[in-house]
């Protein structure tokens, strides 16, 4: 008997291709370029994901599934010349002497008023990027490799923080991008979007945006004036729609009405219902599956208790662990799976590294820990390894030499399917 929960989530069934024309436009206005990238619409877990923070913060939680619809950002952000080109009258308290550094000293109106002025030269529908935007855009969209700031573990090789700023900005774009070829999401200064403050629900949603005339809105990104532990994608801040601070500019966002790709994307692209959860009634007991958002999207179980595993197998696991079956060998759990998926007329596989990994990674489940986790001297190496790493990419990616990023022990162990010491988890199509 199988379980629906009734939280729906947006999924694409297929996926359009879209032309090099639209990855990459590049504008003039009034003689200063204006490049924005495109970011397919996709799903993420927005929030403290277990890539962000091990801090208990409670602004950037719950961590949710969020489903975004295509769009275009700014490559870089809003410089002074720019800003100038379009505000000429509009002063600053950022110096001349630097046109390409990102203009600061605006409020949210003054980004309003700079968005409505930059629509009749373009005739394009211009906007500051929602939050959700903003954050998918930083964690690199669906190209994403889950780091923590924008297209690095090591912030200083992406962005501009109180550790390597000098108290003061920099021109755009003299750091590495994001694997979206984004510029200084991390760092520099922060970014106001068009949200107003809202503590985040737990659930599935579609384009959010809390599009009101709030007290308070979001600013994103980090500054220069951040340290580089407050500065990681997750990290929300909001001030009064008045605020005007050094620290404080923007970056354009733009949903283009005529892109044929999107257009197709609606006519023939009927978005598919998944829900955020299911429950699958094994022998009296009910089991219960979470979405892990991906390409081809895929329910992830709860941990196997030792309970069902009697139930299912007619026999006692070999160890149990607070309750849970522990010790089974491949093969053991392979049956199990296989007598699951008669029980319940419905096709069940044991989760196979890479999903255990991907479910971790998106904040779906946690990760498993406790004493069998890892050989304690394995442990120390594979941190001690990772540590050398870290320390040696903060000089090495200043030049554009990334090293290759060290497993984390954490998650090392889920490498392999072979591992009898972690408890088992299914999955479901």
């Amino acid at each position: 008997m199988l379980l629906i929960a009734a939280m729906p989530v947006m999924a694409k069934r297929h996926k359009p291709v879209v032309p090099d024309s639209l990855q990459r436009i590049v504008l003039n206005v009034n003689g200063i370029p204006l490049t924005l990238r495109r970011v397919e619409g996709g799903s993420f877990m927005m929030g403290g994901t277990i890539d962000q923070t091990d801090k208990d913060i409670y602004t950037d939680k719950p961590v949710h599934l969020v489903f975004l619809s295509p769009y275009y950002i700014a490559e870089t952000e809003v410089t002074s010349q720019l800003w100038r080109s379009v505000m000429p009258e509009r002063e600053t308290l950022t110096p001349r002497g630097y046109p390409t550094n990102p203009i600061s000293y605006i409020t949210w109106y003054d980004c309003h008023e700079f968005l409505r002025r930059l629509d009749s030269i373009t005739g394009l529908p211009f906007r500051l990027p929602t939050e959700a935007e903003w954050e998918y855009a930083a964690r690199g969209g669906e190209k994403s490799e889950y780091f923590r700031f924008a297209g690095s573990h090591v912030a200083d090789s992406i962005g501009w923080t109180n550790s390597n700023s000098g108290n003061w900005t920099h021109p755009v774009a003299r750091r590495q991008p994001n694997e979206l070829g984004l510029y200084d999401m991390t760092g520099n200064v922060s970014e106001w979007c068009e949200d107003s403050y809202s503590a985040y629900q737990s659930g599935a949603i579609s384009d959010p945006c809390v599009c009101d005339t709030g007290s308070y809105k979001i600013v994103r990104g980090g500054s220069y004036d951040d340290c580089v532990a407050n500065s990681h994608i997750s990290v929300r801040r909001w001030y009064t729609p008045e605020t005007s601070r050094g620290y404080i500019g923007m970056r354009v966002a733009m949903t283009l009405p005529n892109d044929p790709m999107m257009q197709q994307s609606r006519q023939s692209d009927e978005p598919e219902q998944l829900p955020l959860a299911k429950s699958v009634r094994l022998k009296g007991r009910k089991l219960k599956f979470q979405l892990v958002p991906a390409e081809q999207p895929y329910y992830i179980s709860e941990e196997i208790p030792a309970a069902l595993w009697r139930k299912i197998t007619r026999q006692a696991p070999p160890s149990t662990w607070k309750g849970l079956a522990v010790g089974m060998s491949k093969g053991a759990r392979l049956r199990f799976a296989d007598q699951c998926s008669r029980e319940a007329d419905q096709v069940m596989r044991v989760a196979s590294a890479e999903q255990m990994v991907l479910a971790i990674k998106q904040g779906v489940i946690p990760a498993f820990q406790s004493g069998k986790t890892m050989d304690a001297q394995a442990v120390r190496d594979t941190q001690r390894k990772r540590r050398n790493n870290k320390g040696l990419s903060t000089f090495t990616e200043l030049f554009g030499v990334r090293l290759p990023k060290p497993d984390d022990p954490v998650l090392l162990r889920y490498k392999t399917e072979d591992d009898d010491s972690r408890p088992l988890r299914l999955v479901i199509r």
